[in-house]
């Protein structure tokens, strides 16, 4: 994994977010690494990317987080993130054990229980790699008479647990797919829907639910409701209402729909089933996992079980927040709280941060 800083050479100060992380690290840092850090600048690796330049506009990003921005600002305060290889939101294994105790999908250990036993149980599964993101790499597995479908792929059950073991090798985790509550079944055809609550340890260093999106399938084959994948995703008020929805266009700039593109159903206005369940969720989610991080998106599915956490990320993007939105993080409550962080760091913190830095796992 590679991390970036670059400082631009000229800084208006006008966004104070921005402001504060730059500033903090130029005050820090010796004058070669300033150097190269004004170098990464110079060949384009900080500021907005196309895309980002694409769906936000030209406001939002004046008090925005850049992606580029977001990830170094991030590393300074998760600490706990690296080495990837103990990151317990990062490695889907050690946040099952982390996480235990928490409402999460029945999933299968193959070191401690019979595989083909456990398969005998299901008729859908979801099968997800170690280390990803967005989505990727996630496959679904649905009973097919003896056997097990994965698109057009047909598999026998020896096969399908030869293949689920190699993934549980690398790292990954083997689950039942949940089923959508109902009064969302209609606005998310393809998969899961998602509630994505950021939460970040406040002045009293208690988590504090700052922003949250709900994230819907737009259809289709994969079992993912990423935006970044086509999906849809919108703004969730205190009260659980929804906003209008945003589905990424790709190359082109997103769409607006107040209605799910596909079936119909009228998503502006509706309201989350068990919005306040999951908001507690989240927050007795960052209190087992606070020990090394300041703030945390957290994935939490929609069931007809109730809200169960699907995963925690350390990186959580801030484009999505700010699309649905329409104003920059650092125009916002959690722009407060990162600014606040960056406050509490110390000397020793900041010039451990490099321009560049590379990480294995």
């Amino acid at each position: 994994m590679l991390t970036l800083r670059a400082l631009p050479v000229r800084r208006d100060g006008g966004n104070s977010l921005i402001a504060a992380y730059h500033d903090g690290l130029a005050r820090h840092w010796p004058p070669a690494r300033r150097l190269a850090a004004y170098g990464l600048s110079a060949i384009g690796c900080g500021g907005w990317s196309p895309a980002e330049r694409l769906y936000l506009g030209e406001a939002v990003r004046t008090q925005g987080l850049s992606m580029k921005d977001r990830k170094g600002l991030h590393r300074l305060l998760n600490p706990g993130a690296f080495p990837l290889s103990n990151n317990i939101l990062k490695n889907k294994q050690l946040f099952a054990e982390m996480a235990s105790g928490l409402p999460l999908p029945d999933a299968c250990d193959p070191n401690a229980m019979d595989l083909g036993d456990w398969l005998a149980g299901q008729d859908d599964i979801i099968a997800k790699p170690s280390y990803r993101s967005k989505g990727q790499g996630v496959e679904r597995f649905v009973r097919n008479g003896d056997g097990w479908r994965n698109g057009d792929l047909i598999l026998t059950t020896v096969q399908l647990a030869v293949s689920l073991r190699a993934l549980w090798r690398k790292g990954g985790v083997i689950q039942q797919r949940l089923p959508t509550h109902a009064a969302l079944a209609d606005l998310s055809p393809g998969a899961l829907p998602t509630l994505r609550i950021v939460t970040c340890l406040n002045e009293a260093r208690a988590p504090e639910i700052c922003d949250m999106a709900l994230r819907l399938s737009a259809g289709g084959p994969r079992p993912v409701d990423n935006f970044n994948a086509g999906n849809l995703v919108l703004a969730v008020d205190g009260q659980g209402r929804c906003g209008v929805a945003w589905r990424s266009g790709g190359k082109r700039a997103p769409s607006r729909h107040s209605r799910h593109p596909v079936t119909g159903m009228a998503i502006e206005g509706a309201t989350i089933p068990d919005h306040d369940a999951a908001r507690a969720l989240a927050l007795q989610a960052h209190e087992r996992f606070r020990q090394g991080f300041t703030l945390i998106g957290w994935d939490i599915g929609l069931t007809t079980q109730g809200p169960v956490l699907i995963e925690g990320n350390w990186n959580p993007g801030t484009d999505i927040v700010q699309l649905v939105n329409g104003r920059g993080v650092a125009d916002s409550r959690l722009g407060a709280l990162y600014r606040h962080a960056l406050d509490r760091l110390t000397d020793a913190d900041w010039r451990a941060a490099r321009a560049v830095q590379r990480d294995r796992r």
